[in-house]
């Protein structure tokens, strides 16, 4: 059986699987919180999950449109590179469309077909080469807002300094140099 021939209710059995697993990488508490709190302003985080995999799961089944599926790989990965995940577990999800497709193939319905299978395993490699590719270039926007926040600092603590000195000279003393870490 083709993928786009997969009936609606096996898309839906599969999306299930999949957010199940992909919230069981939360801890237990965090995670019956995103699947059960509806309102998407209290739990951006499980809208997110939840209408990003619709979206990946549509893309599986579908056409597997590449800017479509970087789209909503995005949303996710911007998640959780800001979480408390390793370069691995933030990509990992994605391999666990795999495990959600096994169990939904155990489930007693008829399954993937052997060549269905290999083409969903195709696409979830090539999801998983996107989603690290945008796991770097977040990795590397948060570690460059971080270098420019440090910037400002120090451009802070140095503009207060020459605004001190420039003030000692005014009134006619010598410039004095603050102990490090203070500002005068």
């Amino acid at each position: 059986m083709a993928l786009t021939t997969m009936s609606a209710e096996m898309r839906d059995r599969f999306l299930e699987e999949w957010l199940v697993c992909t919230l069981g990488t939360y801890p237990d508490q965090a995670c019956r919180f995103l699947r059960e709190e509806p309102d998407p302003f209290r739990n951006p985080v499980g809208h997110t999950l939840d209408v990003s995999l619709k979206g990946l799961t549509e893309e599986l089944f579908g056409g597997f449109d590449r800017a479509r599926v970087t789209v909503w790989l995005d949303a996710v990965i911007h998640l959780r590179a800001v979480q408390e995940f390793s370069s691995a577990d933030a990509v990992g999800f994605v391999a666990l469309a795999r495990h959600a497709a096994d169990r939904v193939s155990e489930k007693g319905s008829p399954g993937f077909g052997p060549g269905a299978l290999d083409v969903l395993g195709a696409r979830i490699d090539d999801m998983v080469v996107i989603a690290a590719d945008l796991l770097d270039r977040c990795r590397e926007e948060i570690h460059a807002i971080g270098a420019r926040a440090a910037h400002r600092r120090v451009f802070v603590l140095e503009r207060a300094q020459a605004r001190a000195e420039a003030r000692a000279v005014a009134r006619g003393g010598a410039p004095q140099s603050a102990p490090q870490g203070e500002i005068p």
